[in-house]
């Protein structure tokens, strides 16, 4: 029987939605994608539509598009979640898992021994010099990466409120960012469709306060913390992976003071030169706060919501995206995340920018991106090859 499924699964098909790769193939691919994709989720996403559907034809265009789409809609990383979600389309849902874990493995181990050598020899000349350039860069890419997300999130004049209402309310107001994104949420959700009635989310309300009181014992525990600050991540950072860095600031650095603004910036700036989704930097974050259990844990908890709004989401895909209250809520909190994106990233600049140098480094880097074009992948490694070149130079002075 089970030959019978291999040899259907070689056969040729020309609709490439209906195309099964065999087990091997599938492996095979996405391990290869956990080592090279490198730049980001927008390099990652094209990388993906010019193997899966100009090389590989596993999809065609319109499928991958629905599919970018759907996760789009969904917090966390946008290029690791369309992994899962093709895996699972060829091969259930191991193949999603499979798909998922291969794309974040490979980065995940190379980022753990960064770390690693971050703590070890962090203050070293060689590697304050590379990090010297490779941090204003990553600030520039951070910066051009804001600019693209306000033009996908602001689509009317409200939008456009919501937003500036989000920098201002947690810049100078202090609000707390959940918070931000849930008003900007509903108030979108009234303005665009009416108050709906959320019964289910009231009744919902006890069960949630009942679970959280079985685990409130527990939360003076570092590795509880690391947990729980990575598990909020991963559920609520909408806006892609950008969003995360919100969360993390927030969390990491402004309530347990597990490490400053500036190793935070080292920790993106490694996520950038290495490959994997780009909120592997939570794995840093992770070591340098509980060691390799905490990187560990910082790593399943920031991406198991992927996996399982994804394999869970499969069947519900058109009903989710037909909804035009889950919409205009999600439209409302996507406005609003850029805002916060800002504040957080202004708190990011005095870390960074630290003379005229610097600024220009930054500059480059957004005017790349932006302004020409280029592949933020491209970008990174240029910006990683300098940062060693100066290096190298400076060492050798």
């Amino acid at each position: 029987m089970s030959d019978q499924i291999e040899t259907q699964d070689r056969q040729p098909n020309n609709d490439p939605d209906h195309r099964i790769p065999s087990w091997r193939e599938v492996f095979l691919y996405f391990l290869f994608l956990g080592f090279v994709n490198i730049g980001g989720p927008v390099a990652q996403i094209t990388m993906m539509f010019n193997h899966m559907v100009e090389k590989r034809q596993w999809l065609s265009k319109d499928r991958f598009i629905k599919i970018m789409a759907f996760c789009h809609m969904l917090p966390g990383p946008e290029a690791l979640q369309l992994a899962i979600y093709v895996g699972y389309l060829k091969r259930r849902v191991w193949g999603g898992v499979l798909a998922g874990l291969t794309f974040i493995l490979p980065g995940a181990a190379v980022m753990l021994f960064l770390s690693w050598l971050y703590v070890k020899y962090g203050q070293l000349p060689q590697v304050m010099n590379a990090l010297y350039v490779l941090k204003p860069a990553v600030l520039g890419i951070i910066a051009a990466g804001i600019i693209k997300l306000g033009r996908a999130a602001i689509r009317n004049v409200f939008l456009a409120i919501l937003l500036v209402g989000a920098f201002v309310g947690m810049r100078f107001a202090g609000i707390n960012f959940l918070l931000i994104l849930l008003i900007a949420g509903v108030l979108n959700l009234m303005v665009d469709q009416g108050m709906p009635i959320l019964k289910k989310t009231s009744r919902s309300a006890p069960v949630l306060l009942g679970g959280l009181g079985i685990v409130l014992p527990f939360s003076d525990s570092r590795l509880f913390q690391i947990s729980w600050l990575f598990l909020k991540t991963g559920l609520l950072s909408f806006g892609g992976a950008y969003a995360s860095l919100v969360f993390v600031q927030r969390g990491a650095v402004a309530q347990y003071h597990w490490l400053s603004d500036g190793q935070l910036l080292d920790g993106v700036a490694l996520s950038v030169a290495t490959p994997g989704p780009f909120m592997l930097f939570t794995a840093f974050v992770g070591y340098l706060a509980g060691g390799v259990s905490g990187a560990i844990l910082a790593t399943f908890f920031v991406f198991l919501p992927s996996f399982i709004f994804v394999i869970a989401g499969v069947h519900y895909i058109e009903q989710v995206r037909d909804n035009r209250y889950v919409q205009a809520f999600l439209a409302g909190v996507s406005a609003a995340v850029v805002g916060i994106i800002a504040v957080v990233s202004l708190d990011l600049i005095p870390e960074a920018l630290v003379d005229l140098p610097t600024i220009g480094i930054a500059m480059a880097a957004f005017a790349l991106i932006a302004f020409l074009r280029r592949d933020v992948a491209l970008v990174a490694i240029l910006a990683m090859a300098s940062g060693i070149t100066y290096s190298f130079f400076r060492v050798v002075r």
